[in-house]
């Protein structure tokens, strides 16, 4: 099992490459782009790694549905896609009509969908482990850590209005 799934990662290298050099850009990306003093001191470069944060979230995701095609886990990664894909699109649209508080809830989840990626293909690393769970099971699991980590998400950024009485 191990050994098949190896000889696939290897044949999947053209595609499995540009998907993790991406992926790595969009998660090393992210906590610069959040910090304000850095932005404020560097508004140039910010735009240009948001960009560059953008570009590699599309070509992240739709390599990685590639990768997934013909394979049990095609519906969890597409789903997970498509949400990195809203989120960064939203993100990039509402930036570009400065509206810049609704620009930086949409970058809060659209890094939290980056970073389901890395939280769910940890599994991956282990796969005789919980391959004998079953693809549905990995499939349901993949999308369940990217609606959670986007519910968390959408619980801080909406956090005081939650918790905070009218009067």
């Amino acid at each position: 099992m191990y050994h098949a799934y190896r000889l696939q990662v290897i044949a999947d290298r053209h595609l499995l490459i540009p998907h993790t050099i991406c992926g790595c850009i969009a998660l090393l990306a992210g906590p610069l782009q959040f910090s304000s003093r850095f932005r404020q001191s560097h508004l140039q470069f910010h735009r240009l790694l948001g960009r560059l944060y953008v570009l590699s979230v599309f070509v992240g995701a739709f390599t990685g549905i590639a990768l997934a095609a013909g394979r049990p886990g095609l519906p969890g990664t597409s789903m997970q896609a498509a949400a990195w894909i809203v989120c960064t699109t939203a993100a990039f649209l509402t930036a570009r009509n400065r509206q810049i508080l609704q620009h930086r809830q949409w970058m809060a989840r659209s890094y939290a969908v980056t970073f389901t990626f890395v939280s769910s293909r940890v599994l991956n690393l282990w796969p005789r482990y919980w391959s004998h769970l079953g693809d549905a099971f990995a499939a349901v699991g993949v999308i369940a850590f990217t609606l959670a980590s986007l519910l968390i998400v959408d619980l801080g950024l909406n956090w005081r209005e939650l918790t905070t009485r009218r009067l």
